[in-house]
């Protein structure tokens, strides 16, 4: 998960994020909850969820598959 923060007319990206549902949510509201506390009045995050039934896979394992799947390609 991504989100990004309207922070003064600019753009902050923060990492991705992963971990049971609740956790993660309470993750963004504590992110707003601080930049309002630091005076920013509006603060947008667009979250991309993805969830699996199929196999247990983290973020770690997708960026391997990518990176597995560029060097086939490059050579």
């Amino acid at each position: 998960m991504s989100a990004c923060c309207a922070w003064g007319g600019s753009t902050v990206d923060f990492p991705a994020a992963e971990g049971p549902w609740d956790d993660v949510m309470r993750l963004i509201g504590q992110a707003h909850t601080l930049l309002h506390k630091k005076g920013i009045v509006r603060v947008q995050t667009d979250v991309r969820v993805g969830t699996r039934t199929d196999k247990k896979q983290n973020f770690e394992s997708k960026v391997r598959s990518v990176e597995k799947i560029l060097a086939a390609d490059s050579k």
